[in-house]
């Protein structure tokens, strides 16, 4: 089964967050920053992952704020 995810990725007009297997972006941003909070709370509230990307594409970081499948062990 694959996990639902949301992405911030870089776009023609600056950033964007874009839900996994999604032709088109959800909502586009002119900063990262804007985008990165905007992820945050759609990934909190679908429970989902969040994989920001850098400017070249690469994932950056990743956070998860659903099921996670590797929950740290104080949190266990």
């Amino acid at each position: 089964m694959k996990r639902k995810s949301n992405h911030v990725i870089p776009s023609s007009s600056g950033w964007s967050v874009k839900k996994s297997g999604a032709e088109r972006a959800s909502k586009s941003f002119t900063t990262k920053e804007k985008a990165i909070e905007y992820g945050k709370k759609l990934s909190k509230t679908e429970k989902t992952e969040l994989y920001i990307h850098k400017k070249n594409g690469i994932i950056q970081n990743k956070n998860s704020y659903g099921n996670d499948p590797n929950p740290p062990k104080d949190k266990k």
